[in-house]
């Protein structure tokens, strides 16, 4: 495929009809000589793109809707619709069977029956992709069944990742203390720091899993079949943590994230709004959000809306930009 079109020769056209690239289905030649057939091969570059292929491979299976009936002459399969009645000998039409009408029939083509009885994969996503809650505190959504009461819904866990980060971290920080007093009783060099609470909120994913039963985060195990990989390390599987996307203008939910990316560690919100002043043991709790970003030099120059643009440009429609 060059700039110039390739004109193929007009004797090989009997119409007399010239072709050139135009009328050539685009195709890669590795591809087609790898798997002796044709592949469409699509490079996305935008949200949109995306969304379509997502759309595209959760769609499911072909469906057809079929009718089967004694007349064969008025039915239309494309748009089953009530005929008439020719037993009686009238024209009364016959009554909708609606039930019959939106009956979802299941069709399997011949390459999808292959590609099961083969069990070959249908689609695959690596890497797995975590999407972690940011929200103000006691502002998290809850569900909860319906018909219950407000008493009821107030004791249901409103356990998120976010809090659910929080209770983790406020734990290991528990042990990590009792760890290390029994060590310096004993005389006994200090533990090293565990890794939940020197692990940012996004990075949390590497090294811990969400249980979504029990609403709560615990240290990844080693895996099977993993090599050099003991009982309790904590190994890396290429677990992506997503932050769901705030707007600057949403003001302190906006602000929290940008903690969230720089604070690891923090045991509650209000360990989010502390920090320590220079060269001294003293901690400040700050009122806000934004002035903990403030005193953290987090706002002094343009990175947090640079960072917030680079983020948008992956998640967000142009428009939105």
């Amino acid at each position: 495929m060059t700039d110039k079109f390739l004109l193929l020769p007009p004797r090989l056209c009997s119409s007399g009809f010239v072709f050139d690239n135009r009328w050539v289905v685009p195709y890669n030649p590795y591809l087609t000589m790898r798997y002796k057939c044709h592949i469409n091969v699509e490079v996305y570059s935008s949200i949109t793109a995306v969304k379509y292929l997502y759309k595209y491979v959760y769609k499911g299976h072909d469906r057809a809707l079929a009718v089967v009936r004694p007349d064969v002459g008025a039915l239309s399969a494309a748009a089953p619709r009530a005929t008439t009645s020719e037993a009686d000998g009238n024209n009364v039409p016959a009554a909708r069977d609606e039930v019959q009408n939106y009956l979802d029939g299941r069709y399997v083509s011949a390459s999808e029956a292959c590609h099961r009885l083969f069990a070959f994969d249908l689609h695959d996503m690596h890497p797995n992709v975590y999407r972690l809650a940011v929200h103000l505190p006691n502002e998290q959504t809850t569900y909860f069944p319906k018909g219950t009461t407000v008493g009821e819904a107030m004791m249901h866990s409103n356990s998120t990742t976010l809090t659910g980060w929080c209770d983790f971290n406020r734990k290991t920080k528990s042990k990590y203390s009792t760890a290390a007093i029994l060590a310096r009783n004993n005389n006994d060099p200090t533990p090293s720091l565990p890794a939940a609470l020197t692990t940012l909120y996004p990075d949390y994913p590497e090294i811990a899993m969400w249980n979504k039963s029990k609403m709560a985060w615990h240290f990844r195990k080693r895996v099977v079949g993993r090599r050099g990989a003991g009982r309790n390390n904590h190994v890396t599987l290429g677990t992506v943590g997503r932050m769901y996307f705030v707007q600057p203008s949403e003001g302190e939910c906006y602000y929290l994230r940008v903690l969230l990316t720089h604070v690891a560690g923090a045991t509650c919100f209000e360990d989010l709004r502390t920090t320590h002043r220079p060269h001294t043991p003293t901690t400040v709790v700050h009122p806000t959000f934004k002035a903990a970003c403030l005193a953290r030099g987090l706002l002094q120059d343009d990175a947090d809306w640079d960072q917030c643009l680079s983020e948008a440009v992956g998640v967000q429609l142009p428009r939105s930009l």
